[in-house]
């Protein structure tokens, strides 16, 4: 019998490695004898650095750079064995940084153009960033400086590098002919599934910015400014995606010339999932919540179409199943929730990981000897 477990993190509870290694415990204590291949992955936010260099064999490295507020901060990216590097924008510049501090006119995205440019000095040439969890609004401004870019306001004087959100609307020029070089010939893949546009009512500030702290008068400078800012690249501020991350996704598409990807997707090729998935009895899946939304670019959905091609019956095992969970059911063959029964929040984050290994424990005793010809999908 041969599992594979490829799980997202638990957000804000566990990280998928952590996810892996409980299921495993629990099918071990049921299956001794199964195949187990951990697959820990991540969809471009949270987790993804350390799930794409655990599961594709990588290694983990970190770079000293500038924090959303310009304190120095560590940030970890992860070198693969095809000589590409994957690391999250929210290592450099995202909310979990901040310390509960929360002001999208000043948070820059300086520290995520500075590890693009350690990158770059090691030799990497093939990037791919996940952009989930910004503290940011800035448009990817403070990322660009940090490249080489240069931002004058209306007297012609040089502004600043870490440029804000707040800072935007006084930029009038921008230069970008000392944008590094190296750029021109790097592939840039970006992880994720926002499909906003940069600015107007489901533009970044609207969408996200209360969740970085933005006041209602803020979020109608910040979408002016993002307006401001698209304008002087010539551009109308409309493309699907531009929106992720604060507005990064336009800096990265227009400025630096990245493609958008999905983060699911993109994680399951750089993994070689398909090919490490072949000849598995089961794939098991997860996530800290499941709902009608995760069939709509999470990485759960995406599993279980890779699992649905290669006829393989996946199950999906949850923190909670929320509304319209009973959608999921059309494309997994089971779905547990790991919720031994109501509580409070912080009881049921605590309880997760004996409660994953009391799940896992349960699948193998379920599976084990047993035939799957009546449970593929």
């Amino acid at each position: 019998m041969k599992f594979v477990i490829a799980p997202d993190s638990f957000k804000n509870c566990l990280r998928s490695p952590e996810v892996c290694f409980r299921l495993a415990a629990g099918i071990r204590s049921s299956a001794p004898t199964a195949e187990l291949v951990l697959l820990p992955l991540a969809d471009g936010g949270e987790g993804t650095t350390e799930a794409a260099a655990e599961a594709a064999s990588g290694e983990l490295h970190t770079a000293a750079v500038t924090g959303p507020f310009g304190e120095p901060v560590k940030a970890p990216f992860a070198l693969l064995p095809d000589g590409s590097a994957v690391f999250e924008m929210a290592s450099a510049s995202g909310l979990e940084l901040t310390g509960g501090r929360l002001d999208p006119m000043r948070a820059t995205t300086r520290g995520t153009g500075e590890l693009f440019r350690h990158l770059l000095d090691l030799g990497v040439r093939d990037f791919v960033i996940g952009i989930g969890g910004s503290a940011t609004v800035d448009g990817g401004a403070g990322m660009l400086q940090a490249l080489g870019v240069k931002l004058f306001d209306r007297t012609g004087t040089l502004l600043p590098p870490g440029a804000g959100g707040g800072t935007l609307p006084e930029v009038a020029q921008v230069d970008g002919s000392g944008l590094d070089p190296r750029l021109a010939k790097s592939r840039i893949r970006i992880a994720s599934d926002v499909n906003n546009p940069l600015c107007g009512a489901r533009g970044a500030a609207p969408v996200f910015g209360p969740q970085k702290g933005a006041s209602p008068e803020e979020v109608k400078q910040l979408d002016a400014a993002l307006a401001h800012w698209a304008a002087l690249w010539h551009d109308d501020g409309t493309a699907p995606g531009d929106g992720a991350a604060g507005g990064l996704g336009f800096a990265l598409r227009k400025v630096l010339g990245g493609k958008m990807e999905s983060g699911a997707e993109l994680m399951l090729e750089l993994v070689e999932f398909d090919r490490k998935a072949a000849g598995a009895d089961f794939i098991l899946t997860g996530e800290g919540r499941s709902d009608d939304q995760s069939l709509a670019g999470k990485l759960p959905g995406a599993v279980a179409r890779h699992a649905r091609k290669l006829g393989i019956p996946a199950i999906l095992v949850s923190g909670a199943l929320g509304p319209g969970s009973e959608e999921l059911e059309k494309e997994f063959a089971a779905c547990f929730s790991i919720a031994a029964g109501p509580g409070p929040l912080p009881e049921a984050l605590g309880a997760a990981p004996r409660n994953l290994t009391r799940i896992g424990r349960a699948i193998g005793a379920l599976t084990m000897n047993r035939t799957t010809e009546n449970i593929h999908p």
